[in-house]
């Protein structure tokens, strides 16, 4: 059976692709958050998908077995792991692709080629991989959204929508493998993450809200944001008032503000010191308010 499960013959000018995906690197489902929210309100349509056969390691965890559904004794659905790939015809310029799927255990090479290859023949103008990341940062602040690039020209575009651009050195996720795969084809490729609080341990629309900003601006679409910009101005202030039940948690969140915004305005040489009081003040929140903030 082929990788790549087609299920309409289509047409497209020089789309800009969109990959996000459960797992990993999906703090705060900021980036199944967001390509849910595009696929919905564009909105996109089924164009192929994946077929997961050789990609995922069913029984790693929970969150990668298949998904069934038994009603009154009889087995009614069967769910493995997808990776689905949408459609948007964009009459004002460049057409959208989206990938929403969980990241593959094993083979991210043939993962990636079967994509890319597969894509490639509409002429793929630019991709972009979304993910959330849990980082020093309190849910009263905007969320920063920083960046990793594969071709240096791709940073000025960048520099007016005030992206970070990420340090970082450690265990990589499908994300690195794509900048690398794009960059061998000569495609650009940008991965955008959103950061969430790592006191907060669930879906974060705020960051999504911020995410979208900035994504659609790239995109040159225009897709309304009311919607999940209302969710996440409910969501900070239901957190706020979660902490402010406990007095000791609510002037712990007061230093770690302003130890945040210390952070963004120091130097190198004094970000270390400030990143370890702000570790403190997270480590306090996440053990104090666990059972109000979870």
């Amino acid at each position: 059976m082929d990788d790549l499960i087609v299920y309409e013959k289509i047409e497209l000018h020089k789309p800009y692709l969109v990959m996000g995906f459960y797992g990993w690197p999906n703090a705060g489902e900021v980036a199944t958050n967001t390509l849910l929210y595009l696929i919905k309100n564009l909105p996109a349509k089924i164009y192929a998908e994946i077929n997961p056969e050789d990609f995922y390691i069913l029984t790693t965890s929970e969150y990668t077995r298949p998904q069934g559904a038994i009603e009154k004794g009889m087995l009614v659905a069967f769910d493995p792991p997808k990776s689905v790939i949408y459609y948007w015809k964009n009459e004002k310029g460049n057409d959208i692709l989206l990938l929403l799927g969980r990241e593959p255990d094993i083979r991210w090479k043939r993962y990636a080629d079967t994509i890319l290859d597969s894509l490639s023949k509409f002429g793929l103008k630019k991709v972009f991989t979304i993910g959330g990341e849990y980082a020093l940062i309190p849910h009263t602040r905007d969320p920063r959204i920083s960046a990793v690039v594969n071709n240096e020209k791709l940073k000025e575009e960048l520099k007016e929508l005030d992206i970070d651009f990420a340090d970082y050195s450690g265990p990589t996720c499908i994300h690195t493998y794509l900048l690398l795969a794009c960059k061998i084809r000569g495609i650009d490729c940008i991965s955008l993450w959103g950061d969430a609080p790592n006191y907060i341990q669930m879906s974060n629309p705020k960051v999504s809200y911020f995410m979208l900003k900035t994504l659609i601006r790239l995109l040159g679409i225009e897709v309304s944001l009311e919607d999940i910009k209302r969710e996440g101005e409910n969501f900070e202030q239901q957190i706020s008032k979660a902490i402010a039940q406990k007095p000791e948690a609510q002037e712990f969140l007061r230093k770690l503000e302003e130890a945040y915004d210390e952070s963004r305005k120091a130097d190198d040489s004094d970000r270390r010191e400030i990143e370890e009081l702000i570790k403190g003040v997270e480590d306090f929140l996440r053990q104090d308010g666990q059972d109000k903030i979870e």
